[in-house]
């Protein structure tokens, strides 16, 4: 092809050829009539169109076309002059046509293959430069060898980066490697040429300026289809950077295990699959297997937890979620409690657990005591150690007592002093012990008063221990206070109990003799002051008797301040009894103090002893007059009250319910706190020597009590005081009518009185006064000569019989046993001191008559003459 191009350079000559050839074949088979057919001339012009350079395809068609249409054109236009059949000229003609396409074809075939070829090459040739100049530009290294391993090309990078030619490289090249490197790398190399295997290896090559620099080496044979080897492509990169970093890294996972190792925490990695992919030796250790045996092994598989445990839900909460978890569970098969931390990550999740077993047995513990502390009754409060001086040391911590006492709430003081709970009555001199003792690290215990959040004061016991460290320094103190103002109360009634019981030991050891000799001293005065004439005698007389009916007075007020008073109760009109006292009560009083009485319209009914309650306002009522030197007014009220709940929180004697209510006031002197808190002390008084005995309110005050009722005083200093009894109110369709009562002459009788006396002088004096109004008496020393007397006696009418006699039976007996057998005598008692023979609870038992001793020959024949009339 280059050569017929060579001899036919010029394209326009070529076709001009060709267009010659045409016409020349044509006339040549137009004027040469031969009787065949020319056309087999066409075929050199059809060769050199198809052949020439230059000459387009179009033309080639058109000469083609041209030689076959002469062919035919002449045929049909020419007379045959031959003597050849029709059949041969026709043959002739067809098998010329048929030439012509024929070469056509061939030609045009050749041609197309030439030009494919000349594309191919062209192609083949553009492929290897693109490829050189890929191969150069590469920033790898790339070489090739033949089939023995001799190298026989390298690029033109690894010339450059040694800085030598590529011949001396392709002639010794191993002295371009590392010495510690060479051996390994012949040895790999010969190994892979011998076997066909890829050539694989590190290798350091010394660089231009003399450095060694860290290669990855591969290569892979070419084969042939006999699996031959033909030759070696190969090449190297630069991996120095890399080789470092894979150095630091190796470093850093060599770190990280043994950090790993080396924590008390467990830790281990899972995979997506959960699968182990890292177990330091302490998550073996827990998890109960070794690190080796788990690599690889799926953990629910490998390990005790199971499937459908807790952990590992949890674990593919963390994986789906890609949330962090931490929680705590316990581990069943090592009877462990795990406090555990689980990581998404890009490779599965991160594991970090710790047995917590021992700080969670400490933390229960902590939180119980915590608990204990908060709910405690006493308060707790922690402070810092500094400063003792003002403003104090701050808080941090308190319970719940401290805020259920105070009325603070943590946050109020958490950061300030408990000096803010001091006041007015909080002792100085026991802060200053206080702070001599935290000065010197000691503990101290004391009482003071604090103020709650309203103002209200309570009492309490305070123990303050300071926390010293390892270093000897307090940090912190620690105050455990009690609030003892309940108990202070319970001490000051539990005194005052103690106080009325040993009053109460003390009147009745003396009462019952006492009184008989009371009795027996006011029985022979008033007898000697009815029977002597003389002037003198009756005066001594008089004032013998006036001292006995004090001595009675004082016997009286001591029993009703003990509460050891017999009572006989029954429900009474107030509004009746203070109306039926106005009279009294005006006479007690000077005509510069006013007297008004107030009772309400529905005013209930109360049971009382209304003779002792009618005493017990007298001594009221003197009390205020004597508070009243200058005149003034009194006021005495009578109301229904209701004492609820949340006063009788306050008053702890109190029993909630429906009271009546009478109070007695003066506009008088009043008193401070220290005096009120005094005034019902038996023999405390304000009064000057010989105007008061200082047993008037203890009275009053013992009766109120005994009668299940509640005293109140208020008082203010010049402005006066009120004194307020509460009764409880009863629901009575039967009430006692209230009468003064009327101081008449004794009133005697006819009757048999058996009387039952065991003091000799009582007995004297009781036989003399009885018959002297008029009645018969046998007298008896005790109970068994008392119903001896009975069975003597069948005329006996009354047996009036004293409660403590001796012989084994007292009066209370012996009246049981006299009307078992005779049910129609009367019975009066008579005592100095009752006990419990005929009282109980303070209040004589039903149908019981008491003369109480001492007893005035008036009130003797009195109750002689109820019981026998009644």
């Amino acid at each position: 092809m280059k050569t017929i191009t060579a001899l036919f350079p010029y394209p326009a000559l070529n076709i001009s050829v060709i267009w010659i050839g045409l016409i020349l074949v044509f006339l040549t088979d137009l004027y040469t009539p031969l009787g065949f057919a020319h056309g087999v001339l066409y075929v050199p012009v059809l060769a050199g169109a198809m052949l020439l350079p230059g000459v387009s395809q179009r033309m080639q068609i058109g000469v083609l076309l041209t030689g076959l249409t002469t062919n035919a054109v002449a045929y049909l236009l020419l007379p045959n002059f031959s003597n050849l059949p029709e059949i041969v000229i026709i043959g002739n003609r067809v098998l010329s046509a048929l030439i012509l396409c024929l070469i056509y074809i061939y030609l045009r075939n050749l041609r197309t293959v030439k030009r494919q070829n000349v594309e191919i090459k062209d192609l083949e040739q553009l492929q290897r430069k693109t490829m050189h100049d890929f191969i150069e530009a590469m920033p790898v290294q790339v070489w090739s060898a033949d089939a023995s391993g001799a190298i026989d090309f390298v690029s033109n990078s690894l010339a450059e980066f040694s800085g030598e030619s590529k011949e001396s490289i392709v002639d010794n090249w191993l002295s371009f490697l590392h010495p510690d490197d060479r051996e390994n790398t012949v040895k790999i190399w010969s190994r892979s040429v011998a076997t066909g295997d890829p050539y694989r290896v590190d290798f350091r090559l010394r660089r231009y300026d003399g450095e060694h620099v860290w290669f990855k080496t591969q290569a892979v044979a070419q084969l042939d289809e006999e699996g031959k080897i033909l030759r070696w492509f190969g090449s190297s990169i630069d991996i120095d950077d890399l080789r470092i970093l894979q150095e630091k890294t190796e470093r850093l996972a060599s770190k990280f295990r043994h950090t790993v190792e080396s924590i008390t925490d467990a830790f281990f990695t899972l995979d997506h699959e959960f699968r182990f992919t890292f177990v330091n030796q302490k998550a073996a250790e827990i998890l109960g297997g070794s690190a080796e045996d788990m690599l690889g092994e799926i953990i629910w598989e490998e390990c005790p937890i199971g499937y459908q445990s807790p952990f590992a839900k949890k674990y593919r909460r963390v994986a789906k979620e890609k949330q962090k978890l931490h929680f705590e569970e316990y581990f069943a098969p090592k009877g462990k409690w795990l406090e555990v931390h689980a990581y998404p990550s890009s490779d599965g999740i991160s594991v970090y657990f710790s047995d917590i077993t021992t700080s969670r047995i400490e933390r229960e513990r902590l939180k119980l005591l915590d608990l204990a502390v908060s709910r405690l009754n006493d308060i707790i409060i922690i402070t810092k150690a500094s400063p003792l001086d003002a403003p104090g040391p701050e808080t941090v911590y308190v319970n719940e007592a401290f805020e259920k006492v105070t009325g603070y709430s943590a946050s109020d003081i958490i950061g300030k002093s408990p000096r803010m709970l001091q006041g007015p009555k909080t002792n100085r001199i026991e802060l200053d012990k206080i702070k001599t003792a935290l000065i010197e690290k000691k503990s101290i215990r004391t009482q003071l008063v604090n103020y709650t959040k309203s103002g209200e004061e309570y009492h309490l016991e305070i123990e303050i221990v300071p926390l010293i460290n390892d270093t000897g320094a307090c940090t912190h103190l620690v105050a455990i206070e009690r609030d003892i103002t309940d108990r202070l109360e319970l001490e000051r009634r539990l005194r005052e109990s103690q106080k009325l019981e040993a009053v109460g030991h003390l009147t009745g050891g003396i009462a019952h003799d006492f009184n008989n000799l009371l009795t027996v001293i006011l029985g022979n005065s008033e007898m000697m002051v009815e029977q002597t004439s003389d002037s003198d005698l009756k005066a001594m007389t008089q004032m013998t008797l006036s001292a006995a009916r004090r001595g009675a007075e004082l016997t009286s007020r001591l029993l009703a301040f003990a509460r050891r008073q017999p009572l006989d109760p029954k429900p009474t009109d107030l509004k009746q009894l203070l109306e039926g006292m106005r009279a009294l009560i005006r006479r007690t009083l000077p005509r510069d103090i006013e007297l008004e009485i107030i009772t309400s319209l529905d005013l209930g009914i109360t049971e009382i002893d209304a003779g002792e309650l009618e005493t017990a306002l007298l001594n009221l009522v003197i009390n205020a007059r004597d508070a009243m030197d200058n005149g003034g007014r009194l006021t005495i009220e009578a109301n229904n009250a209701v004492l609820d709940e949340s006063y009788a929180a306050r008053h702890s004697e109190v029993t909630p319910g429906d009271y009546v209510m009478v109070c007695v006031s003066d506009t008088g002197s009043g008193m401070d706190a220290n005096t009120i808190s005094q005034v019902f002390e038996p023999f405390f008084t304000t009064k000057t020597v010989g105007k008061g005995s200082g047993l008037g309110l203890s009275m009053v005050f013992g009766f109120t009590k005994q009668s299940g009722g509640h005293i109140k005083i208020y008082s203010e200093l010049n402005e006066g005081t009120s004194v307020k009894l509460y009764f409880p109110r009863v629901k009575s369709v039967y009430q006692e009518r209230y009468e003064v009562i009327k101081r008449n002459q004794p009133k005697g009788g006819t009757e048999h009185i058996l009387m039952a006396e065991d003091d000799d002088l009582v007995k004297q004096s009781l036989q003399r006064q009885l018959r002297s109004l008029g009645y018969r008496v046998t007298a008896v020393n005790s109970g068994p000569e008392a119903l001896n007397a009975l069975e003597a006696h069948s005329d006996i009418d009354l047996l009036l019989t004293d409660i403590v006699m001796p012989g084994g039976m007292n009066g209370r007996e012996l009246a049981d046993r006299a009307k078992e057998r005779f049910p129609t005598v009367k019975v009066l008692f008579t005592s100095g001191y009752t006990e419990n023979a005929i009282v109980h609870h303070g209040r004589l038992d039903r149908g019981v008559t008491l003369l109480s001793k001492p007893y005035t020959r008036l009130e003797l024949a009195s109750k002689v003459r109820f019981v026998l009339d009644e």
